[in-house]
Parts: structure tokens; C-alpha cells; sequence
């Protein structure tokens, strides 16, 4: 694992570097969606690295760097100016080296290498395929990297230079007797019968510069910092999706996670489809023509189901792994109806357009999400798989409160939140598609699902929910962040909310940065988990969407003040996928966890679903619902 690691990606190209944007080793690389197609990209001036001066991010696909010679001192005698651009078609590398003292020859390497890896592979999946057979042959401009997988998909990488060079040990080699000698490097991804297609990183920029001129347009917040905040996670929110054959789909998180997910990208859709509707539509069709049709053990593929996860790697097109595409989530099904109700609101055609799909994912809840016939949607641990099939899906995340795993078919808080909305959402779904006669059907099975989640996961003793119940139907008395995020759903009715937010912005959750997955005083705490005690933006934002829903403005206000002065305690001014839960301490920023996403999906959307809170307190109900960026249905009965 990188210790500092950077990204640069635009489309389905993402570059991996170390803390200088070197690819050199480890999990550092150029990446073609699931496939490395460039494992090493290193420069060297006569035989050493360049010592960076200073290096700054004019955007999520585009580098300026200012470097010396190796050991510079006092005085520089050569300086390299670099601009690395990323379009959706090239890599482009542009350097300028000047000689400044001396007037002999110096010797400039480009070192380059290619294995083709799948990224589970990079990452360390068992079962690995091994070496490939690459085939590397110079060109009279550069050099040509080919393999052919085993399932005949044939992959180059094609480097082209505006300077000739030789090829050498590896690198090419420019020998510089010029005062200034400017060199362009293109590197083409290809996949098939593909050809070279240059980029255009003057649209691409000019394109950025339209949308953070439209942010500052619809959405201007008060304190300058914070809308430096707002205009950053929209440019990362253009900057992770990907095109598909619906359009821009945001991937999960980078520099991993480039891939479509269920449960990620409709939460993303959910927290900005008032702003960004294009892409959240996209979502909701790109997962209706992938959602289940049939019955698969390895996949767990179910009729009516909604995908979790869809890769396009080597291993993963052998069937050595099981997203083509992987099923194992129970939250994603609800998500789905829930948020073609959400578009529908003001996109009345896409009721109609995909009925066949959210009614298929209707039946799910009714049939397979309910396995054992008591209304809760549940999982069953998958031994070879994901053990936990909701958002906190580490292995250890839900427990009892002796600190037992859970084990047979497990219902979660948030998960029976998600099915009522979405059964409320297909009652506003019928009546759209004037059938209204069908819609007190849906409202009556909400009802009965709210009556019955009441009486099973309430914690009176802690003013509070459980996390779920196990497989023998006992509560799971352990205090997590879930109930607050569930606010958001309305299923929990507004009696409860006020307790609910006290419980959450008490001392064992509220950290100060947000609302800890798991309370200080609980079995498996620790601050620097993954699901155990660390704080994920994403979840105390919903909690704050909740909040402002159910009319607690104050407790709102406390969270939503809380991630932004998280990602202004950033260098980069981004929330990251996750944080230490460590409490605030004063001057002090959020303690990082080490291998989160930067940036992530989740948390891309967040300041642009919150920034509504920001502007002026609320004063109706209706407006807040207005202002947290949601419709009234995603936080309200």
C-alpha cells in the first residue's frame, strides 16, 4: 500500500502515484477500469529523480508540477516544468527542461513498463493468474506494450513522443544538449480493434469551468471557504463518473472503487437529484437493465434484485470472482424504488419507463428480501463472500451485545427504513400512472412494516433503536450510528426523532466530527476502525438530512456545521470516505484513516445536499425540506 497516494482520472482512466505522482511500484499505476495498463511511470534526469519543488492540482484530471535536479541546494541547475492531463482517451505529459548552470549534456529517462493486472490482482485477491506475457516493441516514436488476456481480449498501451527517443533497459532515453529541450509524452489505453485518439484537454477544462460557473449560479453560501467546499465536490462528482450507455455513472470512490455500485450510487442519486437529475437517471436505468433475473448461488443474483457491484477485469470475466456483476447487498433493492419515486416527482415518464423494474423489485421485498415471512428485510451471512450485506459490510461490523457475530437472516435498522420508503414510493408511483386504486395497498404495507419496526427495534432504555435483530429475532442491544441515519427515511415517527438526535450528538457517537459508527463504550470500539468507532461522513450527513426533515433545525445545523469544518480542515478542502473517531479537538483536524477513498462518492455529494442548511435557518417545514436539497418524501412519513 502507497503511504501518500494521488490521483488524477477522467472517464475510466485513473492514475495511481505516489506522493510525487510517480508510478513506480506497489498498488501505483495507470488503470483502464479494472486493468493496469501501465505499472510503472518514471521519470529520471541523469540517473536520479527530480526533486519536486511544488505541485499543484489545477483539477481532478490535471497536474502542474515544478521540479530540479536531484539534491538541488542552494542552486538549481536544471528545472523541469510538467503539465500531466488526463482525458477520457490519453494520458498527456508535457515537460519542459531548462539548463540553467553548466553546459554539458544531461540525460533524460522515461522508464515505463506494463503487466496488464487485474486491480483485485494488484490488490492482493487470491487466486491470482500470475505473470502475464507482454509483448514490448519500439517504435520509431516511442513504444508499444501488448497482451492478450485468456479470455482473448487483446490489450496495448501505446506511447508516442513529439522528441524521438531510444529504447533502453526499460525507459526511453532522451540525451538533452539544448538549453531548453520541450518533450510531449501520449499514452493511448486500448482495448480491441481501438485506434489512438487524442484528447482535448482545453474542452475538458473549459467544461469545469461552465460547471463551477453553474454551482456559483444555483447555490451561493455565505462564508466564501464553505463555497470552496461546494465547488470542489462537484467538480469530484464529474470527475468519478464514467460514461455508460445511460450516460455519466459516479463510481463509488478512487482510486478503487471505478466501478458501478448499487448502494453507492443511489445514495449519491438520492442527495442530488434536485441539482444534478441527469445523473441520477442515469443510475436508475443503468441498474434497471442490470437488475436480477434469476437465481445464482455464486452471484446471488435473485429475480427483482438490485446489482451491488460490476466489474470488467480479467479475473472477473473468467468467473474467478463473482461480480459480473456480484448481488450481495440487501439495501440496494429499496434504494432503487425508493429512488425512481424520488425522479418521478419531476420526471413523471420514468414511472412508466421502467414499471416492469422497480414492480420487479417490489416482489423482491416481498419474496427472497423477506426469507423468513416476518416484513423485515434481512441477509444471510455469505461464508464466501460479503458477510454483512448492507452498508457496514466489514466482517465485524454487526454484532450482538456480548460481541457475537450475527448469524442466520439478519434484519438492520437502516435496511427496513430504505423498504418503507420505498413501498410509500410506490404508492406515489401508482397514483402517478393513474392507478390510484393501487396505492392504498403500498401505503397500508408501510404502515404495518413502521408498527412493527416500533415495537422490534426500539431501545427505551437508551432513548434509542437497535442495531437490527439476529437470526433468532433478539435485538441487537449494541449502540451504532444506524438509527440516526435511519431519520432520514421516515420510518421513524417524529415523536422519536428528538431522542433519537439526542442519543446520536451524545458523548459515546458524537465526536465532534461527526456521529461515530459505534458508541465509546460498546464491545469491538475503536476509533481507527473501519466500522467500529470511526466517523463516515456520508452516514452523519443523512443524519442531518433527517434531522432538518422532522424540524430538529438546530441539531441539523450542529452536524452540517461539523463536516464542513471537516473538509476545511483538509489541505485538498474534500471529505474523505471515512475518519478516525477520535473527539474534536481545538486547532486539530479529523485524524485520517489510513486507506480510505480520496475522493469518494458519498462524500462528494455531501456538501452539495447540505449546503441548503448553510444558507438561513429554516423556517417552515416545507422550506427546510426545500433546502436539504431532498424531496419531501426521502426524510418524511
Amino acid at each position: 500500500m502507497l503511504n501518500t497516494r494521488t490521483v488524477l482520472k477522467e472517464n475510466d482512466l485513473y492514475l495511481v502515484g505516489d506522493a510525487h505522482y510517480r508510478v513506480e511500484d506497489g498498488e501505483s499505476g495507470l488503470y483502464r477500469r479494472d486493468t493496469r495498463v501501465l505499472s510503472r511511470y518514471e521519470w529520471r534526469l541523469d540517473g536520479e529523480t527530480p526533486q519536486t519543488l511544488v505541485q499543484h492540482e489545477h483539477g481532478p484530471y490535471w497536474l502542474h508540477q515544478q521540479s530540479a535536479n536531484a539534491n538541488v541546494g542552494y542552486t538549481m541547475r536544471v528545472g523541469l516544468r510538467r503539465d500531466l492531463q488526463l482525458t477520457a482517451t490519453e494520458l498527456r505529459d508535457t515537460l519542459r527542461v531548462t539548463r540553467y548552470l553548466g553546459d554539458g549534456p544531461h540525460e533524460l529517462r522515461l522508464h515505463l513498463n506494463a503487466d496488464y493486472l487485474d486491480m483485485f490482482e494488484v490488490r492482493g485477491w487470491p487466486g491470482e493468474l500470475g505473470a502475464r506475457d507482454v509483448q514490448v516493441r519500439p517504435t520509431t516514436d516511442g513504444v508499444d506494450f501488448e497482451h492478450t488476456a485468456l479470455d482473448g481480449l487483446r490489450s496495448r498501451t501505446r506511447v508516442r513522443t513529439s522528441l524521438p527517443a531510444r529504447w533502453e533497459d526499460g525507459a526511453l532515453v532522451w540525451t538533452l544538449t539544448d538549453a531548453q529541450t520541450d518533450v510531449r509524452v501520449s499514452v493511448y489505453p486500448l482495448q480491441g480493434d481501438e485506434t489512438p485518439t487524442p484528447g482535448d484537454p482545453d474542452a475538458l477544462h473549459a467544461e469545469y469551468a461552465r460547471l463551477n460557473a453553474q454551482v456559483r449560479a444555483d447555490l451561493t453560501l455565505p462564508d466564501p471557504q464553505d463555497q470552496r467546499i461546494l465547488e470542489r465536490s462537484v467538480a469530484d462528482l464529474r470527475s468519478l463518473s464514467f460514461e455508460t450507455a445511460f450516460g455519466a455513472f459516479p463510481a463509488a470512490g478512487l482510486p478503487w472503487f471505478v466501478a458501478p455500485f448499487g448502494r453507492d450510487s443511489m445514495l449519491i442519486a438520492l442527495m442530488v437529484h434536485r441539482h444534478l437529475p441527469q445523473l441520477a437517471l442515469t443510475v436508475a436505468r443503468f441498474l434497471a437493465a442490470h437488475q436480477g433475473q434469476r437465481h445464482d448461488p455464486v452471484t446471488l443474483e435473485q429475480p427483482g434484485k438490485i446489482l451491488h457491484e460490476m466489474r470488467v477485469g480479467e479475473l472477473t470475466r473468467l468467473g474467478r470472482t463473482p461480480h459480473r456483476p456480484y448481488y450481495a447487498t440487501a439495501d440496494a433493492t429499496p434504494l432503487f424504488v425508493w429512488l425512481i419515486g424520488e425522479l418521478s416527482e419531476t420526471h413523471p415518464d420514468l414511472a412508466r419507463e421502467l414499471r416492469p423494474h422497480w414492480e420487479a423489485a417490489l416482489n423482491w421485498l416481498l419474496t427472497d428480501g423477506d426469507p423468513d415471512g416476518d416484513g423485515f428485510i434481512e441477509y444471510t451471512p455469505d461464508p464466501g463472500g460479503i458477510t454483512n450485506a448492507v452498508w457496514k459490510d466489514s466482517s465485524d461490523s454487526t454484532f450482538t451485545e456480548d460481541g457475537q457475530d450475527v448469524s442466520g437472516h439478519v434484519a438492520v435498522i437502516e435496511v427496513q427504513g430504505y423498504a418503507y420508503a420505498a413501498y410509500r414510493a410506490a404508492a406515489r408511483l401508482y397514483r402517478t400512472l393513474g392507478e390510484p386504486e393501487r396505492a392504498p395497498e403500498w401505503e397500508d404495507r408501510a404502515a404495518q412494516l413502521q408498527r412493527a419496526f416500533q415495537a422490534a427495534f426500539w431501545w427505551p432504555e437508551r432513548g434509542y433503536y437497535v442495531h437490527g435483530l439476529n437470526g433468532d429475532k433478539r435485538p441487537l442491544r449494541v449502540l451504532v450510528s444506524n438509527a440516526a441515519h435511519t431519520l432520514c427515511t421516515g420510518i421513524i415517527a417524529p415523536e422519536f426523532a428528538a431522542q433519537v438526535a439526542r442519543t446520536a450528538l451524545g458523548a459515546e457517537l458524537w465526536s465532534g466530527w461527526g456521529i461515530r459508527t459505534l458508541g465509546s463504550g460498546e464491545p469491538r470500539f475503536n476509533p481507527v476502525s473501519y466500522h467500529n468507532g470511526s466517523v463516515w461522513p456520508h452516514d452523519t450527513a443523512l443524519a442531518a438530512l433527517g434531522m432538518a426533515r422532522l424540524g430538529l433545525h438546530a441539531e441539523a445545523a450542529q452536524v452540517t456545521r461539523a463536516l464542513f469544518d471537516a473538509a476545511r480542515a483538509a489541505p485538498d478542502g474534500r471529505l474523505s470516505e471515512l475518519f478516525a473517531g477520535f473527539p474534536r479537538e481545538d486547532g486539530t483536524p479529523p485524524v485520517p484513516y489510513p486507506a480510505a477513498c480520496h475522493p469518494q462518492g458519498w462524500d462528494a455529494a455531501i456538501p452539495l445536499a447540505l449546503a441548503g442548511l448553510l444558507q438561513a435557518p429554516a423556517a417552515t417545514e416545507t422550506d427546510a425540506r426545500h433546502r436539504a436539497g431532498t424531496l419531501a418524501p426521502l426524510c418524511g412519513p
